[in-house]
């Protein structure tokens, strides 16, 4: 056997575990283990500052998205007679009662409270994780039911955490009809964050994300390269308030800190020190609650 053939055989070898790599990357990003409903409950109930609290749904029910998934949902009622509402939606493998931290807060302000879970998560059928590409589009239907719901004269926010505040970024390409955003710790591209953790979690080179990308492309019918949150900021006219650990290290705060920059309209930025990733809140309760408040007198 000659030198060339050895090598075509090595090149073959390498383009093949390359694949296989790949298939096993876009998988586990596509696929997780995900929380159960009671796991994530007992969780965030377990918070110093929830202790001893409950967060009773006034409805429970479902909204049917644009392809006809089904979305399950609560409404948490604060006043019957505020025409004050918002959507919380939650971050990756997590469900809908991850968001009672923020309802928590969102009550002190005379909010009404929609929380939902993620297409894929929670009580909802299984399915792959599109990171945004498809859950902007059901968050989408969720503001449709609220004013359907609610009526077209109530005061409308948005909230998301982590994926959840990626998906809510997304869903601004599509102009709705909200107030504001109020987006912690989301991804403005999502391939540069995988990036990081294919170095941390498997010890593989970053450049390994790009051909999980394409593979997952001819695999689930989506890239990852795709999904970028911060595209939706160049003519947005929303107002966003972005939230962010300093130490977050899952997404890193510099993800916030370049789209606040991008942002075309009305944004502030708030980072909290030592913080990681979904723990501002946790950090310092406070300072989120009067960064929260003074963001909603500013917008409303």
């Amino acid at each position: 056997m000659g030198a060339l053939h050895i090598l075509l055989i090595i090149v073959i070898v390498l383009v093949v575990l390359l694949f296989l790599v790949s298939v096993g990357l876009c998988t586990y990003a596509v696929f997780p283990k995900r929380f159960g409903l009671e796991e994530t409950r007992k969780i965030e109930l377990g918070k110093p500052y929830l202790k001893g609290r409950d967060f009773p749904a006034k409805e429970t029910y479902t909204v049917r998205s644009y392809d006809d998934y089904v979305l399950h949902a609560e409404y948490i009622e604060t006043d019957p007679q505020s025409k004050k509402f918002v959507i919380i939606s939650h971050g990756y493998t997590y469900t809908r009662y991850g968001s009672y931290k923020y309802v928590y807060l969102f009550q002190k302000l005379g909010f009404n409270c929609i929380i939902y879970d993620d297409r894929g998560h929670g009580e909802n059928k299984r399915c792959r994780c599109m990171f945004g590409i498809r859950e902007s589009k059901d968050l989408l239907a969720m503001i449709d039911d609220t004013y359907k719901r609610f009526g077209d004269d109530i005061l409308l926010g948005l909230h998301g955490e982590s994926m959840g505040s990626g998906l809510s970024l997304m869903a601004l390409q599509y102009k709705p009809k909200v107030k504001f955003l109020v987006a912690d710790c989301g991804y403005g591209r999502l391939l540069e964050v995988l990036c990081g953790k294919v170095k941390e979690i498997f010890h593989l080179p970053g450049f390994f994300a790009y051909p999980a990308s394409w593979v997952c492309r001819i695999l689930y019918g989506f890239s990852l390269a795709k999904v970028s949150p911060e595209e939706s900021l160049y003519d947005n006219e929303i107002p966003v308030c972005f939230i962010h650990g300093e130490d977050d290290n899952f997404i890193p705060c510099s993800q916030s800190q370049r789209m606040h920059k991008i942002n075309k309209g009305y944004s502030e930025l708030h980072t909290f020190p030592k913080a990681d990733h979904a723990q501002s809140l946790d950090s310092d309760v406070e300072r989120y609650e009067d960064i929260l408040r003074d963001f909603v007198a500013k917008v409303l």
